[in-house]
């Protein structure tokens, strides 16, 4: 593992001494840096409005990090918290190279402001998407951790009279052994704070490792447990009232006119206001606002409106697949190979719109006052989020107090760069000038929110006379929902006169492993101003990865090979897809499934991390699907906390399941035709396949586990029904195709 020791300008440290004793970190916590106060960086310092309501609010905007003279260490969290555990492995990170006593550290979600953006976007926003949180923030935050070590140890050695390198710490506390004594860190933070800020510090061999690569229990698991845990639909604020919003059946579409007195003559309903996009209902609480959304009749004007039809997309993206696509990858000549391939097989693969169907309902609670404003909201883009509420209201960044919450899941829909939730309840608030809360209902979300785009793949290989690929073709048709995210990156590295490669701009690389000589990956990228669609988690690797999985083991069947090892026999120079898929296959004792079931396995490699899984399934003659066991072989690099990793990877596979099994989209004429999880399912407690999940530490740098253990069940599971029935699968989802899901 190679990591840069020096602190550099984005990672400035400034430590100030509390009065009564502790000390106060602010730092870029990975972020942009610089040295901005609470007044010029907008986030919740004196002087913008707003009271702190919670105890992060009560520091410094720009800290990061407190040590109380009781030895307590509070971390704030610059990511959003939703679900993955950011709130628990950051601050193990930090805790890790600071050698501070676990059981005293707590966390905090951070405010919105420059000193926590992601490293991982350049330091320009916070924005946890893209599996990018540890990524991000794994090395500064290390840096941090062991710069503030060294100044407790050198402040000890300075009261003691002694050699700062004979001296060791451990929990919280620095040791003179030779000298049997010690001493807290809360004991030190007042002198430690007065110390030089090292910036060079030593970090940590992994080998001395005690907090990092161990499976801690979440900090925020008694808040989860016993119900006080708050999430962004639990604010509750005095005099707050409820808004909903009224949506035109297509998008694009606007309000022409209504009936604005009946909606008025609702028990309740306080006003009503047109938005862009939408009329709002606003009441005292949500039954009077939904009574009044019933009493609402509309005329739409939607000359204007989107009319996707999911059957005529469809038609359309097939024609595409004829016509060459944007390059994306290389390698050799494929055309010139097939000329001389014994045979190419070839195959087309479609997958519908799908909702990101988020537990928790968006939400936003807005208290706007004409010169100040406070937002609390779950989201992923909080940085975005406060800019487009600023100008909404037409205040100062300074001006705005910008709460995160935690979200009960995100999957990419909270990280909208539109902030579209957002946006609406500034639009209403501007207007109201009282405190409310917006809320999108499921139906109003599953009906007008962003999707999954639809894509079709066609995925070529030629063969030789020995059944090896000769040659690879991947063409993808799909909207683009990626090069967006990249805007701010490509606006730095343009500044450094550097430009980011068109697989990173795109995100469509789907990462094809296998050593083939000549390969082709291209693409179309459809444009729909009124289609929203946006990343859902695994993004374009949910349709790539099932397209280039099945279509292997078609070439496997066709050579009369076991797919296990006709992947292995093409992945001689990708030493830990291999390792992965070998502990997988030894984990689910590959060849020799329960009687009446069958395997398929499929792997993968992205975010910096690797990932292999067998599903094992049954279908009987009435094509009753059973999903008996996933078992999935993953490589992260260093796993933060175990515990976490597996956690993710396996509600990844429920969430993958929910996906290939049932999820769709369809669009008639423009219109969304699902409504609530009664015709867009889930995965039911009673379909959970058993599950196994087996971390392979290549002791590398970390890597993205949030949307690893999604792509690869897809085609795992088809493939095990190809092996059931020799019926290959080549589109989803599978309810489409007559299987009834036990």
């Amino acid at each position: 593992m190679k990591i840069n020791t020096e602190l550099n300008r984005r990672e400035f440290l400034r430590i100030t001494a509390l009065a009564g004793g502790g000390l106060l970190v602010a730092c870029g916590g990975g972020g942009s840096g610089g040295s901005q106060t609470a007044d010029d960086n907008g986030g919740p310092g004196v002087g913008n409005g707003g009271e702190a309501s919670t105890p992060a609010e009560e520091y410094d905007v720009g800290a990061f990090m407190r040590i109380d003279t009781d030895n307590q260490v509070t971390i704030l969290v610059g990511a959003a918290e939703i679900g993955q555990g950011a709130l628990t492995s950051l601050p193990m990170i930090v805790a890790e190279e600071l050698d501070a006593d676990w059981s005293k550290v707590r966390s905090e979600l951070s405010p919105v402001a420059p000193r926590f953006n992601n490293p991982y976007y350049v330091g320009a926003l916070q924005f946890t998407v893209a599996s990018s949180v540890v990524r991000g923030y794994f090395e500064p935050q290390r840096k941090v951790g062991a710069a503030v070590r060294q100044m407790m140890v050198n402040a000890a050695a300075k009261r003691w009279n002694v050699n700062a390198d004979s001296l060791r710490t451990e929990s919280g506390m620095v040791i003179d052994e030779a000298n049997g004594r010690s001493t807290s860190y809360g004991e030190l933070a007042s002198a430690a704070a007065q110390e030089p800020i090292p910036f060079n510090p030593r970090l940590k061999s992994p080998d001395d490792y005690r907090i990092i690569g161990k499976s801690k229990q979440r900090l925020d698991v008694n808040g989860k447990v016993d119900g006080s845990f708050q999430y962004g639909i639990d604010v509750d604020i005095p005099d707050m009232l409820t808004a909903i919003i009224v949506r035109p059946p297509r998008f694009g579409g606007q309000a022409l006119n209504y009936d604005r007195n009946t909606v008025m003559a609702v028990p309740g309903v306080v006003d009503v206001i047109t938005i862009l996009g939408g009329v709002a209902i606003v009441a005292e609480d949500y039954w009077s606002a939904t009574k009044g959304r019933q009493a609402l009749q509309v005329n739409w004007a939607e000359l204007l409106a989107g009319r996707t039809d999911s059957q005529a997309q469809r038609n359309e993206y097939g024609f595409k697949l004829n016509l060459p696509g944007v390059p994306l990858r290389i390698d050799g000549s494929t055309l010139l190979a097939n000329t001389f391939a014994k045979e190419v097989i070839s195959e087309d693969y479609y997958f519908p719109y799908q909702a990101h169907a988020a537990m928790e309902p968006l939400n936003v609670v807005i208290d706007y006052r004409g010169n100040s404003a406070d937002i609390w909201t779950g989201t992923q883009s909080p940085t975005v989020d406060k800019i487009i509420a600023s100008t909404i209201l037409g205040l100062l960044p300074g001006q705005l107090n910008f709460h995160v919450m935690p979200a009960g899941g995100g999957f990419g829909r909270r990280g909208n760069l539109l902030a579209d939730f957002v946006r609406d309840a500034a639009l209403v608030a501007k207007v109201i000038q009282r405190p409310l809360k917006l809320i999108w209902s499921r139906e109003d979300d599953m009906k007008g929110g962003f999707y999954r785009p639809a894509a079709m793949v066609r995925v070529s290989a030629g063969l030789n006379d020995a059944g090896e690929i000769i040659s690879w073709s991947h063409r993808a048709i799909t909207q683009d929902v990626t090069a967006a995210l990249y805007t701010e990156e490509l606006t730095d590295l343009l500044l450094d006169f550097k430009l980011p490669a068109l697989t990173d701009l795109t995100d469509l690389e789907n990462g094809m492993p296998y050593d083939i000589d000549n390969v082709l990956v291209d693409f179309h990228l459809t444009v729909k101003p009124n289609m929203p669609a946006l990343w859902m988690r695994s993004v374009n690797k949910y349709t790539d990865v099932f397209a280039q999985e099945t279509l292997i083991d078609k070439v496997a069947q066709q050579a009369a090979q076991d797919p296990y090892q006709f992947r292995r026999g093409m992945l001689t120079n990708k030493p830990r897809h291999r390792a992965v898929l070998d502990a997988v296959a030894q984990a689910a004792n590959w060849g020799s499934p329960p009687s009446g079931q069958f395997q398929g396995i499929a792997i993968m490699g992205h975010w910096g991390s690797f990932v292999a899984q067998v599903v094992e399934v049954s279908v009987d003659s009435q094509r009753r699907l059973t999903v008996h066991r996933v078992v999935t072989a993953a490589d992260c690099g260093t796993a933060i906390n175990p515990d976490l990793v597996i956690a993710q990877l396996e509600s990844a596979v429920i969430f993958a399941l929910s996906s290939v099994l049932f999820g769709e989209i369809e669009l008639v004429d423009g219109v969304v035709q699902q409504n609530n999880f009664d015709d867009y399912p889930v995965v039911r407690m009673y379909q959970a396949p058993e599950m196994e999940t087996v971390l392979v530490n290549s002791g590398d740098n970390p890597g993205g586990v949030g949307e690893l253990g999604v792509p690869c069940v897809g085609p795992a599971l088809c493939n095990a029904i190809f092996a059931a029935t020799g019926e290959l699968i080549t589109e989803l989802p599978l309810k489409n195709l007559n299987f009834d899901i036990a």
